[in-house]
């Protein structure tokens, strides 16, 4: 299943504005490197172009499925294997002192979806979700949940940060873009994407649920 759309274009696009900002961003760090910087004004630098770097690879990485008039298959492997392989490299690149966590993997055997950019996108989804909460630190907390409902599966990417705009009308930058590329893979795959927030408040709480038949 496959075939590339006006929407993947567009969206190609987009990806293509992000990573410029994200390499711009880089470029801004670098240079501040070479000025006389405490440990700490180093240490944040630092972080800062790590994070930048992190959230680049996933999205260029969707850039091929977005225009591919067919989908690279995977072999077929668990939602186990995929979310634990997930945790693991967003443990490796850091949380930004944000709580992760990932929740009902281990205690299923389900099939995940046979598509490579499943593994991308989840990081794409759970960096930009981090990003989002990251101002907040240890106070804050992201969540990756899998719900197994009849012959559905569902992925919910659980924050309890701000509310903000994640319509499909809201500008493609960083977690809406990677929302709209949820909505266009996911949508070419049979799934919807499912948006539900106010879970923590009237202004706080998001629930991003990937909706797979």
């Amino acid at each position: 299943m496959g075939g590339s759309s006006d929407s993947g274009v567009e969206l190609a696009f987009a990806i293509a504005h992000e990573v410029g900002n994200h390499l711009g961003g880089i470029r801004l760090q670098a240079h501040l490197l070479d000025d006389e910087l405490d440990a700490r004004a180093m240490a944040e630098a630092s972080v800062l172009i790590d994070g930048l770097a992190g959230r680049s690879g996933p999205l260029l990485a969707l850039l091929r499925p977005l225009l591919s008039d067919a989908w690279r298959r995977t072999g077929g492997t668990s939602w186990a294997s995929v979310l634990g392989r997930v945790a693991q490299q967003i443990e490796d690149e850091g949380t930004r002192g944000v709580r992760f966590e990932v929740r009902g993997a281990l205690e299923t055997e389900a099939p995940a979806p046979d598509f490579d950019w499943v593994h991308p996108l989840l990081i794409a989804l759970v960096e930009a979700t981090l990003a989002h909460v990251a101002d907040r630190g240890a106070a804050a907390s992201v969540r990756l949940e899998l719900v197994e409902e009849g012959g559905d599966t569902r992925l919910d990417v659980i924050d309890d940060g701000e509310v903000e705009d994640l319509s499909a009308e809201a500008a493609h930058r960083g977690r809406p873009l990677a929302v709209a590329i949820a909505r266009e893979l996911v949508g070419r795959s049979g799934g919807h994407v499912e948006i539900e927030t106010g879970a923590g408040g009237e202004s706080t709480g998001t629930r991003v649920g990937l909706r797979f038949s």
